[in-house]
């Protein structure tokens, strides 16, 4: 879901009641923004009427209301944030966009715009997302039935239930120390990011010495990630090609294997770290330049 338009925290002043009337001087810099406030001296219905046939809004444009009964009419482009602190990204029909707390609008408003990203993560699945239809990718048949995941107990099969944008490889191993000692916060990003998954995948691709050191490997640190097969590892030259001279490595590619960040930069360790900030980066949907190796 592409976001376009300035995005800015919404002004106090855009929440006014409809039944309130237009606001007569509203701060010059919202001039242009409130579909009321291009129409001061008209009545509300009638601001609204004519701010719609200057500026046309998206069929899923709605009226928002916020918990004081304060409304605006706007587009929501998507949530963010995690569950607890989720924000709406609403867009109006001037094309900005604003960070609204989700917790701030009615309890009517939330359950639509989860619903509403429900819906449109479901359509992205079925393969009608813009994302999918940049190229075809490199990894979705390649690691189609060759994942397992762990219980803490055993490995078993895992299937990802959509194809995320940006594939993480971890080039790591459980008789490595930096690797022990880096995984642990590794964990705890991938937990703080975990409605992001659309976003990225972490994959375990194993540096062990055989398949019950990486089975016990993950038990031992709890990897909530997917990891690739041991027995597949040493064949699946797609993948491992992006390794480095040590681990641990952390390696960012897109679907269609085009390297976004790396452990290293022109032959120097710049550590796994540096790629999950530029994964920080990409949740916060900014735009982060290819990483030269």
């Amino acid at each position: 879901m592409s976001i376009t338009g300035e995005r800015k925290r919404i002004h106090p002043a855009l929440w006014r009641p409809f039944a309130d009337g237009p606001i007569t001087q509203p701060p010059p810099d919202l001039m242009k923004t409130s579909l009321i406030f291009g129409f001061p001296m008209l009545s509300p219905i009638l601001a609204i009427a004519l701010a719609a046939a200057l500026f046309p809004s998206s069929l899923s444009a709605r009226v928002w209301t916020n918990d004081q009964g304060n409304k605006i009419e706007a587009e929501l482009v998507e949530l963010k944030g995690a569950a607890d602190q989720q924000v709406a990204v609403l867009k109006m029909a001037n094309g900005r966009t604003y960070d609204v707390p989700l917790a701030s609008l009615s309890e009517a408003d939330q359950a639509y715009a989860k619903k509403q990203i429900t819906e449109m993560d479901k359509a992205e699945s079925d393969g009608v997302s813009s994302e999918e239809s940049s190229g075809p990718s490199v990894f979705k048949k390649l690691l189609a039935g060759k994942l397992v995941v762990s219980d803490g107990k055993r490995l078993s099969k895992y299937e990802m239930e959509k194809e995320p944008e940006y594939y993480a490889f971890y080039f790591s191993a459980g008789w490595c120390g930096p690797c022990r000692q880096f995984t642990p916060s590794l964990i705890s990003f991938y937990q703080e990011n975990a409605e992001a998954k659309k976003t990225f995948e972490i994959i375990f691709v194993s540096r062990d010495n055989g398949e019950k050191e990486m089975e016990n490997y993950m038990a031992e640190e709890k990897m909530p990630w997917p990891a690739i097969k041991y027995r597949y590892v040493s064949r699946m030259k797609e993948v491992t090609k992006y390794l480095g001279p040590g681990i641990p490595c952390l390696v960012l590619v897109d679907r269609q294997g085009k390297v976004v960040a790396d452990s290293y930069v022109n032959g120097e360790y710049v550590t796994p770290a540096s790629v999950v900030r530029k994964i920080e980066a990409l949740i916060a949907g900014k735009k982060v330049a290819a990483s030269p190796r």
